[in-house]
């Protein structure tokens, strides 16, 4: 009991000097660089207690970040407050300390005042907020008060998040400092990180319905490998670990101060997977460096350096974040054969004989990669085909395709690159005498953090007159994003084919997130959905006809999508 006495009153000691450190003003808050350098924390052995207790207070820092008056509209360096609060709450051990602690330190930025013009909650909203943990089953009358009151008489400023733009309803985050000057952000950085990112997302990801994991669970699983990552590769690899689960193609990694393969040196040769996620050389980077034993284009590859190559993909497939399963393996080829060896060993077949052969990796710096330079989006083919390929095209392209359009029989749309986004509209309207509707999406309100609504469904554009041709779509992997989103505006004309398969199942204009130690990614910012309300994330564009590439059409360098879609215009 003596013991007990004494904890309490050093912790009270701890939360009175915490708070005496905390600015309380604006001003304050501008000048307020305590925590530019390192946030000065050392935590304890991570126990079930104090992993419950982090957890809780994730999300309390984040639901008051963008709820509460004072602090969403940027009264306080809301980074540094965590810093701040914590050497006093790392020392709490039980349930009811830990309550007491967060409502006092609630309790510290300021009386709530009421608000008699709180925007509720629309009840035809297709999410709504989930506030599910601020449950007085679970936590102290106080507490529970205290943020319910906060909810209740919320006013939210827009420091943090704001709208893209008044027309454009997409969640844009704000005054996030990256601290890329950290090579590897400290554990109070790191934990910051994962606070940061998780409230991203459970506030303003209009797909968290959709993801594998449960989110709720997510930011008590991550506790522990955000602390313990004490060197670059290890955060770098929490944190991929972290994105890879909002299930996103968008949730792409990359970092100012890091390279963002997990592995550094690279095959010369590039790879893609078949239908039956076989792996096959199907291009070279550098045809100087390509070793004279192999593998060559149309190699099916069985090994790297002693282990399958599904091993490989179930070791990397964790840090990718997908939207399915084609797209998973598309985003995992940049890293399948890479390796932190400069030389690897690779099995593979070559024309149905097994070989193996030791070959070198390079620095991707050392290599000179080849790409494709062919600007040329329009082209007649034999047989009076018209070909465009949507990544090149321009607003004077579109009038040379309306002025060619009445000499074609049929027309295939490349959709195999991301177009230019600002002319699917003028394009479609060439092709089109009607407008139709083709998507309606799912937008944040701002007003209350994770409510989505649903808008009314947009049209296309129309022109004076239609296409008389047919019209196939090509599509793939990836096809991604506005690829997608332009691939439903054009499927809606009435002549037209899509062909190819399945794409990456990641639609909606993106976010842009920053994270502690200058690392970057977005995710998907507002929900696209087809007129009748049917999902495309994840499930991606659903071709008409399949199509995939074969080795044999691999290794003759074919275009086998192209070649279908040729057939089917002649049929």
């Amino acid at each position: 009991m003596k013991k007990h006495i004494i904890f309490t009153i050093l912790l009270v000691f701890s939360v009175i000097l915490s708070f005496a450190q905390t600015p309380s003003n604006k001003t304050n808050k501008l000048q307020d660089t305590t925590f530019e350098h390192g946030s000065c924390l050392v935590f304890p052995e991570m126990t079930p207690q104090l992993v419950d207790n982090l957890e809780l207070l994730g999300r309390v820092w984040g639901f008051l970040k963008y709820h509460h008056p004072s602090i969403s509209k940027g009264a306080y360096n809301w980074d540094h407050e965590l810093f701040r609060m914590l050497p006093g709450y790392l020392q709490v051990t039980d349930n009811k300390q830990r309550d007491a602690y967060l409502a006092k330190w609630i309790l510290h930025y300021g009386k709530i005042p009421v608000n008699k013009n709180v925007t509720p909650v629309d009840s035809n909203a297709f999410l709504k907020p989930d506030l599910a943990w601020i449950n007085p089953e679970t936590l102290s009358p106080k507490l529970y008060k205290t943020l319910m009151n906060i909810y209740q008489n919320r006013n939210n400023g827009y420091y943090y998040v704001t709208y893209e733009s008044p027309w454009l309803k997409v969640a844009k985050f704000k005054n996030e400092n990256d601290y890329v000057e950290m090579e590897c952000p400290d554990a109070g950085f790191r934990l910051l990180a994962l606070f940061r990112y998780w409230n991203m997302v459970y506030y303003f990801f209009p797909y968290r319905h959709l993801m594998d994991a449960d989110w709720n669970t997510v930011l008590k699983n991550h506790i522990g490998s955000f602390i313990s990552a004490e060197d670059k590769k290890s955060y770098w690899r929490a944190v991929r670990r972290l994105i890879a689960q909002i299930d996103d193609t968008h949730g792409a990694v990359w970092s100012m101060k890091s390279t963002q393969s997990l592995d550094y040196y690279r095959t010369p040769f590039r790879v893609s997977f078949l239908k039956n996620d076989t792996l096959v050389v199907s291009d070279y980077w550098d045809t100087d460096k390509i070793d004279s034993a192999g593998p060559h284009i149309g190699d099916i590859i069985t090994h790297i350096d002693g282990k399958p190559v599904s091993y490989r993909v179930d070791s990397l497939a964790p840090y990718y974040a997908a939207s399915n399963h084609r797209v998973k393996l598309r985003q995992l080829l940049w890293d399948i054969c890479s390796g932190d060896k400069p030389t690897a060993n690779i099995s593979f077949v070559s024309d149905g004989i097994r070989k193996e052969a030791t070959i070198t990796r390079y620095n991707f710096e050392e290599m000179e990669p080849k790409f494709q330079t062919d600007s040329i989006c329009y082209k007649v083919l034999d047989d009076s085909i018209g070909y465009v390929s949507m990544d090149d095209i321009t607003e004077e392209w579109v009038k040379r395709i309306a002025d060619t359009l009445p000499t074609t029989k049929g027309l295939i749309l490349d959709l195999r690159e991301y177009p230019n986004e600002t002319i699917n509209y003028k394009l479609y309207s060439v092709l089109s005498d009607k407008s139709r509707p083709f998507f309606k999406a799912t937008c944040p309100n701002l007003s209350n953090p994770g409510e989505f609504v649903f808008s009314k469904p947009t049209y296309t554009g129309k022109g004076k007159q239609a296409y008389q041709g047919k019209i196939a779509i090509l599509i793939n992997e990836e096809s991604q994003s506005h690829a997608e989103f332009c691939t439903m505006m054009y499927r809606t004309l009435p002549n037209s084919t899509v062909i190819g398969n399945t794409t990456a199942g990641a639609d909606g204009n993106v976010v842009d997130i920053r994270l502690p130690g200058g690392v970057c990614s977005y995710f998907s910012g507002i929900g696209i959905y087809y007129p009748d309300g049917t999902e495309t994330q994840r499930v991606g564009i659903i071709p008409d006809i399949y199509v995939w590439p074969t080795v044999k059409g691999i290794r003759e360098g074919r275009d086998e999508l192209l070649e279908k879609a040729l057939e089917w215009l002649s049929e």
